[in-house]
């Protein structure tokens, strides 16, 4: 967020509450034709976008970059509530989405209910104020340094091998934090700035994923696709499986035929 940008528009502020979604799980589809800047004041869940696995908890802000999505699944540990902005800019802010951790900034989530509220409010001169605590909201985050920027870039060596070899191999945190000269705290943290989930985390996702489209094929056995996912053995598979999907891969075949 480095880069200069003027908010063109600002579509809807609204609050999700608790029951909005009370579904474990919820898909989304179709294209996102506003970017959205969401607060999360309670709740727990995994965010499945694109290639992306983005955890959101208490006290963090999710941003979801507006155009083609191959994938948006939210999947809920536990439900929470939420104030979400759909906006435009004039130039892109971040090609991807991203999740930041704000806990230590309590100006944030005071500023995104003064938007939410003056928005509501809709009492004259609303949308103006609107947009100035948008731009406020974007100060805080930048002064703060919170948005993942160049440090993106430090990363890339590992996140790239990750994904070129995450079938084929496991990763130790050291390994890849040497790949990028960094000590693995260091690492650590530029990598959950980035992907809101630490890195075993990651890489697990990626296979969970990958297990998804060949469970989607029905050509293999679960034992067969444990094995193609580089999974140590299938009951590992099938415990990671149901935590990250919320349903076994033979209820999530069951499913997929059904929904047919």
């Amino acid at each position: 967020m480095g880069e200069k940008f003027v908010v063109t528009e600002i579509n809807r502020v609204v609050m999700i509450g608790k029951e909005e979604y009370p579904e474990q799980k919820t898909s989304f589809s179709g294209d996102i034709r506003y970017n959205e800047l969401i607060f999360h004041f309670s709740g727990h869940a995994m965010v499945f976008f694109d290639d992306l696995t983005l955890e959101t908890k208490p006290n963090t802000i999710r941003f979801l970059p507006k155009g083609r999505t191959k994938r948006y699944d939210v999947f809920r540990y536990e439900r929470g509530e939420c104030i979400d902005v759909f906006f435009q800019v004039d130039r892109p802010i971040s090609p991807r989405a991203f999740v930041i951790d704000v806990a230590q900034n309590e100006k944030l989530g005071t500023l995104f209910k003064k938007l939410f509220s003056t928005w509501v409010g809709k009492n004259e001169g609303y949308y103006f104020e609107s947009v100035s605590l948008l731009y406020k909201i974007f100060a805080e985050m930048q002064r703060s340094n919170d948005v993942p920027g160049q440090h993106w870039m430090k990363i890339r060596p590992a996140v790239n091998e990750i994904h070129n070899s995450f079938l084929q191999r496991d990763f130790s945190v050291e390994e890849l934090a040497a790949m990028c000269g960094f000590g693995e705290s260091y690492f650590q943290r530029l990598f959950k700035e980035k992907y809101g989930v630490p890195p075993r985390k990651y890489i697990i996702q990626l296979k969970i994923n990958h297990a998804c489209e060949l469970l989607r094929l029905e050509r293999y056995t679960v034992t067969q696709i444990a094995e193609l996912c580089n999974f140590s053995d299938v009951y590992f598979f099938s415990r990671q499986f149901k935590e990250y999907m919320g349903i076994t891969p033979t209820q999530f075949v069951k499913k997929y035929r059904s929904s047919k």
